[in-house]
């Protein structure tokens, strides 16, 4: 077996369909015809990772928050072989999102790589599909939406049910913005369905740049995260659940070093970063927003994330150092390609996650178990 006797992309398309959408691909994805699943190298027992407390793992490869949308997509994650896969962020209410289109190509990018100046600056979108992954580039805009309190019990219930010894699941949460009061209120609720389904690790997340309301950008506040982070730390104690943290890039490593020591002081067992690069899509020829009027900004994944990705996790690496914290890192951005979990977990990550370089190719994380790269 080589890595070209598993090749995916761009020969068979992406399999979260970006025609259809988000409640059409949770109902009839992933599609996955063609795929079989590949036996990966055994890694003995005594070798598995030590996570966290409780929670060993056969392997540092996760899937982050976005693309596994319910039980069926998890399941998968977990027979592709990330053996930490996160559940789709949920909300404590049934929530619509945004209509189609969710996900477009990006244009004229090729290999480049973008960095930090890069945030908020344009890009066109295109219709012509990447040539392989090392050129895919995406921009997504969901604006997180969820399914309701009944389907999410059942559900993340089954997907839990389908990890294996030396797999966890993760499953990611949002609050939803009303008032100061309520939203942290509804970060607890929201907190309450995923333990009343059984979670075993929760994430909540304070960076997603897709939603309307101000609930998107929480991480840029060091003391809000103390705030919310250490009531839902006090929520989880008694049901031993470790909370973690989903964030993005930040600019000013003052508040960086602000924002890991407010983490670790609210009792958060650990980190993750980043989300996406928020930037301005435009079509190339009317110059007019590509997602609709109402969503010019929206969340630039897959390959040229990476470095930008990267610096997060050794800035974020030398910080927890720096500070003796004992938060555990988990790293994502731009891996689309094997040898590009090494490099995150070089650059110190714990864990390293792929959303879009799942989605493009299933077989990501196998040719990194079995060396094919």
């Amino acid at each position: 077996m080589s890595n070209t006797d598993l090749k995916w992309f761009p020969e068979k398309s992406s399999i979260y369909d970006i025609s259809k959408s988000w409640l059409e691909n949770l109902e009839q994805g992933p599609f996955i015809d063609g795929w079989k699943p590949v036996s990966r190298q055994k890694v003995d027992k005594e070798k598995w990772i030590e996570f966290i407390p409780g929670i060993k793992l056969q392997s540092p490869l996760g899937v982050p928050a976005g693309p596994l949308l319910n039980s069926t997509w998890v399941k998968f994650a977990l027979d592709a072989g990330f053996d930490l896969p996160t559940y789709k962020t949920i909300r404590s209410k049934k929530h619509l999102g945004h209509p189609v289109p969710n996900v477009l190509y990006l244009d004229g990018v090729g290999e480049r790589q973008f960095s930090k100046s890069d945030s908020g600056g344009y890009i066109h979108s295109t219709k012509k599909t990447p040539s392989g992954m090392t050129d895919l580039a995406i921009t997504n805009s969901f604006g997180m939406p969820s399914m309701d309190k009944e389907y999410l019990k059942e559900d993340i219930t089954k997907a839990n049910g389908y990890c294996q010894d030396g797999q966890a699941m993760i499953v990611s949460i949002v609050g939803t913005a009303c008032d100061a009061h309520d939203f942290v209120q509804d970060f607890i609720d929201t907190a309450m369905v995923a333990v009343e389904a059984g979670s075993k690790i929760i994430e909540v997340n304070y960076s997603c740049p897709n939603v309307v309301t101000g609930e998107g950008q929480i991480y840029h506040n060091p003391q809000a995260v103390y705030e919310i982070s250490s009531a839902l730390v006090k929520t989880l104690q008694p049901y031993n659940i470790p909370l973690f943290i989903k964030v993005g890039i930040m600019e000013d490593q003052e508040k960086m070093n602000a924002l890991i020591q407010k983490t670790t002081e609210a009792g958060v067992t650990g980190i993750s970063g980043i989300n996406t690069l928020s930037m301005k899509v435009t079509d190339k020829q009317s110059g007019l927003p590509s997602l609709g009027e109402n969503r010019l900004s929206s969340g630039v994944c897959g390959a040229p994330i990476r470095d930008v990705a990267l610096d997060w996790v050794k800035s974020a690496r030398s910080i927890i150092d720096k500070q003796n914290s004992p938060l555990k890192l988990i790293g994502c951005g731009g891996i689309v390609e094997p040898q590009h979990f090494n490099q995150f977990l070089d650059a110190g990550a714990d864990i390293a996650m792929s959303a879009t370089g799942l989605m493009f190719d299933p077989y990501l994380a196998l040719k990194w178990h079995n060396k094919l790269y």
